[in-house]
């Protein structure tokens, strides 16, 4: 009985009265515990330490649909060695019992995991028990040579959050101490961006290259757009006939263009020495030599800078492991055993040749999961073909890998997968290189809470309305394509009376109480600038007495007339604020204590909404007049912190303050804004698809569905690899002038086909996020022999299952 280090499966036809006994010895020997069974396991569950243990993952009860073949069988396996494989066939055909997973989970085998995991199907858990089965196996395994590679920072927290918990549950359950040193060793665990793991990497395996231990990671926004300036003056200069035909067309639109052109290079983790050899092709407005000479002189002068101030930046981490390639092995300091990689398929080329390299020049086993429909991030510079790539790149090294698909779904109802599964089956026909065939079809795990499925209808302001109101404090959430959409969703919400919570990744440096308090720093800083004075004025430092009616009533053209009418408000000179004695932060965390905007904001806010809605439930006003009040002082806390960080004993000025924080405002779309997480469920949720991926809600909302997937009129942008140099096709668009380089005249029609499966690979993880039901504005027949829009790839649930 206590042979297994692990885990045992016990299938056994009927509950004994010494059931109980025999899974209590188990799971207070920290054995995880599989138990199938033909009875009802119901009361077996009403024992509270088998309850808790169900809760806490160690015990999985399943049960199995009645055979008179097994009735007299009884069957334990131990640590995943399979001794019984008809009857382990017949559990995985007629219970919940996931047989691939629990394979996945227990493999012993010496070679590489690659994973085929579909929407919903639990491949999180899944690598945490892998995780857990490889320690327990061997107890001698440090957790800290295990990397775990995550697509973001949300998803490392979660997964080192998730890993942490069960490691807590198995102490829970056994209090069994070493369960508490594992802990300690997976707190030091790599869990987190690959971006994130190539800084470190670069730190501590690139100083044979002359990489500095102190090497920091900061953006270079600011400083871009300075060179890109100067290069375009220079280009003014030394080239004025081609310079002569763009005078006309602003400046910021060609500083734009070319910050486009830097961004999508830096994409695809271009080493600078190859973009020193971009080929911009040609054009017949001479661009092209303007752009060659911009963009490789602005990247070229940055790159010194950054080797000057030992920094770079999250785009060069990616392109600078390719000069790591040749380092031998025995220079190599890291010791990784286990390489585990989620959402392999937004990985692109580089990142998939460094992984490569990893997995060889360390001998660690790899396990790379994912999903190729769920492939969503080629504007940043990902490839769908991440696997394919991996599994070439594996043969040519001799490595041996082993293939395994996940395709139990437990996240949607049996109606919404047999639904989709038709749908999607139907896009192969009309979207080139859209992927999907029987090995692609999800099995509902979930019994059926809800038969609505995939609703279809025309989504006004009336339908949408209803649905809001029909749904109010369900887990409800509207997903669109762009952060533009978000800002219109939500207004389009909130003036139908509901309240909306807009998730928009990186908007911390634009969320109002920093805004606000930059107003307050131009206050202070800028006191004569009209503009800046009233604006403060309104803010929730300032005591918006002078309305927009009384400042008009006021108007002169003899005198700046704004600063008189303000003289008299919003002083700040008060000797309590100690000007003379105290840091500035410290005067300005003062301010905030006595001012307390957060509570100004609260009162000001709930009045709006009595104003705007006077028929309101004004109890669930008030409950949303808290919610803001506690974000604005969460955030506005978060940034003081932040500012102290930045800073530390320097005694900063309100120059410096401002200075940064105008930069940060500009530049910075890494912090994201604070949101409550409790108490806010009649709040709607707004984001675009991208920023859902990885989350689940019982509803999904789609009411924009019509935008074109090619967009006209707006500057285009194709790089493509051609042996040992690469090429930029362009199609440049500036109000009425318009013009396009032979590379894009070339490549422009694959781009369109990558562009459309791009939508409909978004279309699905949209879909898919939902438990219950979709909603979509929509026809109630797909278009079948052509996707424009969304709108062109749904159809009624009604019509897809008769």
């Amino acid at each position: 009985m206590n042979k297994a280090k692990y885990s045992v499966l016990i299938f056994s036809p009927d509950i004994q009265q010494t059931t109980t006994d025999e899974l209590y010895q188990y799971i207070k020997n920290g054995q995880k515990v599989y138990f199938l069974t033909f009875d009802d396991p119901e009361e077996l569950l009403e024992d509270p330490v088998l309850r808790e243990a169900n809760k806490k993952e160690l015990l999985n009860v399943s049960v199995v649909r009645y055979s008179s073949e097994w009735e007299n069988t009884f069957m334990i396996m131990e640590d995943g060695q399979i001794n019984d494989s008809p009857l382990f066939d017949y559990l995985e055909q007629n219970s919940t019992f996931n047989k691939e997973q629990y394979q996945l989970e227990h493999t012993y085998d010496v070679g590489h995991c690659i994973v085929k995991a579909g929407a919903g199907t639990g491949k999180t858990t899944t690598m945490i028990n892998r995780i857990m089965f490889l320690k327990h196996m061997e107890h001698s395994l440090d957790l800290r040579t295990v990397v775990m590679i995550t697509f973001t920072n949300e998803a490392a927290t979660h997964m080192r959050s998730k890993l942490l918990q069960q490691l807590k549950n198995y102490y829970d359950l056994t209090k069994d101490k070493k369960y508490l040193a594992w802990m300690e060793e997976a707190g030091d665990m790599f869990i987190g961006t690959i971006h994130s793991f190539a800084k470190g990497f670069l730190v501590t395996e690139g100083q044979a290259l002359g990489f500095s231990r102190s090497m920091q990671v900061r953006s270079y926004k600011h400083e871009r757009r300075k060179l890109i300036e100067k290069y375009i003056d220079q280009f003014s200069v030394e080239c004025p006939e081609i310079y002569e035909r763009f005078r006309k067309i602003p400046h910021y639109q060609i500083i734009r263009s070319f910050t486009d052109m830097i961004e999508q290079i830096h994409n695809k983790s271009i080493p600078v020495e190859s973009i020193q050899r971009l080929d911009f092709g040609i054009d017949i407005h001479g661009f092209h030599e303007f752009a060659n000479y911009v963009i490789k002189r602005a990247i070229q002068e940055l790159d010194e800078q950054k080797k000057v101030e030992e920094t770079l930046e999250i785009s060069d981490l990616i392109s600078r492991l390719v000069l790591l390639k040749d380092l031998p092995s025995d220079q190599l300091r890291l010791s990784i055993r286990y390489l585990f990689v989620d959402e392999f398929q937004d990985t692109d080329e580089s990142q998939v040749a460094f992984v490569s390299w990893l997995v060889e020049k360390y001998r660690c086993q790899l396990f790379a999961v994912g999903d190729i429909k769920q492939s969503i991030y080629r504007f940043r510079g990902a490839d769908y073909t991440a696997f394919r790539q991996l599994q070439q790149q594996l043969k040519t090294a001799n490595q041996e890998y082993k293939e395994y698909s996940l395709r139990k779904n437990y996240r949607s109802t049996p109606t919404l997968l047999k639904q989709f599964n038709v749908l999607f089956q139907k896009w192969t026909k009309v979207v080139e290189k859209f992927q999907f065939d029987g090995t692609d079809k999800l099995i509902p795990v979930q019994e059926e809470s809800c038969q609505e499925g995939l609703v279809t209808l025309h989504m006004d302001d009336t339908a949408l309305k209803y649905l809001l109101r029909r749904l109010y404090n369900e887990n409800v959430a509207v997903l669109v394509r762009s952060n533009r959409e978000v800002f219109e969703m939500v207004e389009k919400i909130e003036n139908l009376g509901f309240f909306c919570e807009a998730t928009l990744s990186g908007a911390f440096y634009r969320s109002l109480p920093v805004r606000e308090f930059y107003l307050l720093l131009r206050r202070l800083t800028h006191p004569k600038v009209p503009k800046d004075r009233y604006l403060f004025h309104q803010s929730s430092y300032g005591e918006n007495e002078l309305t927009i009616a009384k400042v008009l009533s006021a108007y002169t053209p003899e005198k700046p007339f704004v600063l008189d009418l303000l003289e008299t408000f919003d002083r700040l000179d008060d000797p309590e604020y100690e000007w003379n004695t105290a840091s500035t932060i410290a005067v300005l965390q003062k301010i905030i204590d006595i001012v307390q905007p957060h509570e100004v904001f609260r009162l000001r806010y709930y009045g709006q909404l009595r104003t705007r809605f006077p028929d309101g439930d004004i109890e669930m006003q008030k409950k949303e007049a808290i919610a803001k009040m506690k974000e604005y002082k969460m955030n506005l806390d978060r940034l003081i912190y932040l500012l102290k960080k930045e800073f530390g004993d320097f005694q900063a000025s309100l120059y410096d303050l401002e200075k940064f924080l105008s930069i940060k405002m500009a530049t910075d779309t890494t912090e994201n804004e604070l949101k409550l997480e409790s108490n806010v469920s009649h709040r709607i949720k707004v984001m675009t698809v991208h920023k859902a991926k990885g989350l689940e809600f019982d509803y999904v909302l789609m009411p924009l569905t019509q935008s074109a997937f090619i967009k006209q009129g707006k500057t285009d942008l194709i790089l493509v690899p051609n042996s040992s140099q690469w090429k930029m096709g362009y199609r440049v668009h500036w109000n009425d002038f318009e013009f396009e380089n032979n590379y894009y005249n070339e490549y422009v029609g694959s781009e369109k086909m990558e562009t459309i499966v791009e939508e409909a690979r978004l279309l699905y993880v949209a879909l898919t996020r939902a438990r219950k039901a979709v909603y979509a504005n929509s026809s109630s027949q797909m278009n079948p022999y052509q996707a424009q829009c969304w709108s062109d790839l749904l159809e009624s649930g009604e019509m897809l299952v008769v």
